[in-house]
């Protein structure tokens, strides 16, 4: 793991291996198609995943994820943190309900993921952005 020395909004960037990374929920691909495109044509990196940080858990940024392994980037900058995070809060997508954490794990670390948009994940405060350059990531 390599920290950047940067903190942002009390957040610190990691910049993780994509083989670290556990998906946790399935993507629209057509979104993460058109994503993997926009990235690919601006050459900059501008949103860090957001990853549980015991076991690597992807929180939020599937279809980030998924456009990093069709760029070929050998590594992503992620904010690492704990489903106890205060900051935190997870709910469904569908009805605003508190969503049972443990089904994250489960989905992670099972590998049988949970629906695309199960899960919603916010940050107060919210994750910034950041602007690193494609070529710094393979």
């Amino acid at each position: 793991m390599n920290f950047v020395s940067a903190t942002l909004s009390d957040y610190h960037i990691v910049m993780l291996g994509l083989e670290e990374l556990r998906p946790t929920e399935e993507i629209n691909l057509d979104r993460a198609m058109s994503l993997s495109k926009a990235i690919s044509r601006d050459s900059v990196w501008t949103r860090p995943l957001l990853v549980e940080l015991k076991h690597s858990l992807v929180m939020d940024g599937h279809h980030r994820l998924y456009c990093a392994r069709q760029l070929s980037l050998r590594k992503v900058p992620c904010i690492l943190l704990s489903y106890e995070d205060p900051r935190l809060s997870v709910t469904s997508w569908e009805d605003e309900a508190s969503f049972d954490t443990n089904r994250i794990y489960e989905a992670g670390l099972s590998g049988k993921l949970l629906g695309f948009k199960s899960t919603r994940h916010r940050l107060n405060p919210q994750i910034p952005t950041c602007g690193i350059a494609l070529n710094t990531l393979m």
